[in-house]
């Protein structure tokens, strides 16, 4: 799991805000480090230079191998609750999400090599089985006759 920290030009980011964040962040989603391919941290302070309550926020996006990202984000006094509350919530919407992928069975992560090819398949190539198969079939000429007659 990659953990990618971003901020704005209001907060200052130096090594000790990174290693708290990264801390933070393997705390809380340990238990779905092997599902997640990458965790973004978006760290803003929404007042600019000014001061007000709950001025910093967090957003936090998950991204779930082969699925769709979740992001989950708060607002705080500080950047330290802000990122706390933040993997607050995307905990709880990542425990919902593989939850449901359990609960269908498709929870399980499978390797690369033993997963079925994406994209366009070609179809196998005709036997002779099927030639004659198709030699049988009427053509829709005779089918319209056979369909006149009958009315």
């Amino acid at each position: 799991m990659r953990i990618q920290i971003n901020s704005d030009k209001n907060i200052g980011v130096d090594t000790r805000v990174i290693q708290y964040v990264r801390t933070e962040v393997n705390r809380f989603l340990r238990r779905f480090g092997g599902k997640l391919t990458r965790v973004e941290v978006h760290l803003s302070d929404v007042n600019s230079r000014k001061f007000g309550v709950n001025d910093k926020r967090c957003m936090i996006e998950a991204r779930p191998a082969r699925h769709r990202p979740l992001t989950a984000s708060n607002r705080a006094q500080t950047v330290r609750q802000a990122v706390g509350g933040a993997l607050t919530k995307l905990r709880s919407g990542l425990e919902t999400f593989y939850g449901r992928l359990e609960k269908r069975g498709e929870d399980t992560v499978i390797p690369k090599a033993q997963r079925a090819p994406i994209g366009r398949r070609r179809a196998p190539a005709a036997s002779k089985s099927s030639a004659a198969r198709k030699a049988k079939r009427p053509s829709v000429a005779a089918k319209t006759r056979v369909s006149g007659a009958l009315a």
